[in-house]
């Protein structure tokens, strides 16, 4: 009688089953779950905030250029320019300002060489450029840049980004301080030198440059110009105390 035949080889182990199985839907629950605690947490951390959305309005204003680059700060700065010990007035006539800074200029002892008052809106870069190659021969000790609100401020933001990139590639070692706007009478002519200086903040906070906050100061309980300040002795002499006491460079 014939014998049967035995398999010899290697006896396979068996695989064991996942004992934990997810569903399809238990991972879109889990992805969406997530997702709702991430935006509750922002739409919190948002409107905690009052001028959040002006300057998230702000920041795409200057991204919009395709110019916004955090590589170009030239230094670690901290904004607004905190209060600092009174400068000699004699730094007025060793700094470059420009701007709306004709009549300011004219309070104290400047050298107005390096005053420019050359408008915001339509500057062009070669202009820029030119203004970047005096102050790098004159090598002023700061650039005090001050423009009161224009008409069109998203172009002036844009503008004033491309003249700042200019002056320092021309004249990288100088400090460039900006200036805010001052509040007027009108409260709806405010909200506009608002949203203005809240350009500002960003342009100085991205390029490393110092934000020398004059609005607030000058600002009544209302939000317009406080009263005295009507007259122009009192309100260039009180811009020009802020810009000596602010110094950070």
């Amino acid at each position: 009688m014939a014998r049967k035949r035995q398999r010899h080889g290697k006896v396979e182990a068996r695989q064991q089953r996942a004992r934990l199985r997810f569903k399809p839907g238990v991972i879109v629950i889990i992805v969406l779950f997530c997702f709702g605690g991430c935006f509750a947490w922002y739409m919190v951390s948002a409107l905690s905030q009052e001028d959040y959305w002006e300057k998230e309005i702000v920041a795409s204003m200057l991204e919009d250029n395709g110019k916004t680059d955090s590589s170009s700060k030239r230094a670690d700065v901290v904004n607004p320019v905190p209060s600092s010990e009174r400068a000699d007035e004699s730094r007025m006539s060793m700094a470059a300002f420009m701007g709306d800074v004709a009549t300011f200029a004219g309070y104290y002892e400047t050298n107005q060489n390096m005053v420019f008052t050359d408008a915001i809106t339509g500057l062009a870069e070669s202009r820029m450029r030119s203004i970047g190659r005096s102050l790098a021969d004159a090598k002023p000790l700061a650039l005090y840049i001050w423009y009161q609100c224009p008409e069109d401020t998203e172009k002036a933001a844009a503008s004033l980004q491309t003249l700042t990139e200019q002056l320092t590639e021309q004249a990288p070692d100088i400090p460039i301080y900006l200036l805010t706007a001052t509040p007027t009478a009108d409260p709806e002519e405010n909200k506009r030198i608002d949203t203005w200086n809240a350009a500002l903040f960003t342009l100085a906070d991205e390029k490393g440059l110092h934000y020398v906050d004059i609005s607030t100061t000058l600002r009544s309980n209302d939000g317009t110009l406080a009263s005295g300040y009507d007259d122009p002795k009192t309100f260039f002499t009180t811009v020009g105390d802020l810009i000596l006491t602010h110094v950070a460079d």
